[in-house]
């Protein structure tokens, strides 16, 4: 993290928990990293297809933040110079455990309101082996990312 940017936030606390809710506890920064690893989304308008619906102003902001954070990068397409790409950065990558982690307990109390979100075999496999379904996914991320001509 840059050492200027860590300056200009507004910590509550010095606990781990309340310092990381800080950085990624908002409404909608977690979602627009659960759009970049899971659903391989890069470019503004295909976070803006999710179906939270962030608001245009409000997900510019938080793309800002996360680069700042460097959680993020964005590059310049080479062939379109007018689009603009978003990738994961190790920081970025680095919150998925969380997600799964949000996701467990989601499908433990919440499953009849998750409705078809989840299939029975990737709740069963984030449930049995974390660490190879994590890996599995990152490693997804990693391959959509190199396959990406900008």
């Amino acid at each position: 993290m840059l050492k200027e940017e860590t300056q200009s936030i507004d910590f509550r606390s010095i606990c781990p928990v309340a310092t990381s809710l800080d950085l990624i506890g908002d409404k909608w920064t977690l979602l627009i990293l659960r759009d970049m690893i899971f659903g391989h989304k890069s470019m503004f308008n295909e976070f803006k297809e999710s179906i939270e619906e962030i608001a245009s102003k409000m997900l510019s902001n938080r793309l800002k933040k996360l680069e700042s954070l460097g959680f993020i990068s964005k590059n310049k397409g080479t062939k379109n110079h007018k689009n603009i790409y978003y990738f994961l950065e190790p920081r970025g990558i680095d919150t998925f455990p969380i997600m799964v982690e949000l996701a467990i307990f989601s499908t433990k109390y919440f499953l009849d309101h998750l409705g078809a979100t989840y299939t029975r075999d990737s709740r069963t496999r984030m449930i049995t082996d974390k660490v190879a379904y994590t890996k599995e996914i990152i490693k997804n991320y990693k391959r959509f990312v190199k396959s990406i001509s900008i």
